[in-house]
């Protein structure tokens, strides 16, 4: 199975809510879009990130999908049908952002909505994080260059 193929399989299951019901709890909205020759990942959000999207456990939801060693990877976070974030969402960002530095990694967002953009830039939160305004930019960054 492709590396693609085994991500998509593993974004695809839905995570057990923690008191063992065995229904599913509602999680981030993520989707494994491609995994380019350069190692670049491609993912795309969608709908409403907020607490409720997030597992009790503390583990990242891009660790569901890219495996343990997410943090080091390059990935860009396509954002245009993300369409709310609550404070929840920009702290998953910050600590994210964060363990991509610490591993080596880099992470990027773009194509965010003008609802949601408003919230980041009166938070300030791309002092932060990289947030391109295109794909083409958040790709440039990611592999190496400057926003």
């Amino acid at each position: 199975m492709s590396m693609v193929a085994e991500a998509k399989k593993k974004a695809d299951t839905p995570t057990m809510s923690p008191s063992g019901t065995g229904q599913p709890e509602e999680t981030l909205n993520i989707s494994l879009v491609s995994i380019e020759k350069e190692g670049l990942v491609k993912l795309a959000s969608s709908g409403s990130i907020t607490a409720a999207s997030f597992d009790p456990n503390g583990r990242n939801p891009l660790e569901r999908i890219l495996g343990p060693n997410w943090a080091s990877m390059r990935v860009m976070i396509d954002f245009a049908r993300t369409s709310y974030i609550d404070s929840s969402a920009i702290g998953w960002l910050i600590a994210t952002n964060k363990a991509f530095r610490e591993a080596s990694g880099r992470l990027a967002v773009h194509d965010v909505p003008p609802n949601v953009r408003q919230l980041l830039d009166m938070l300030q939160v791309g002092r932060v994080i990289t947030i391109a305004p295109s794909a083409n930019e958040a790709r440039e960054y990611v592999l190496g260059g400057q926003v």
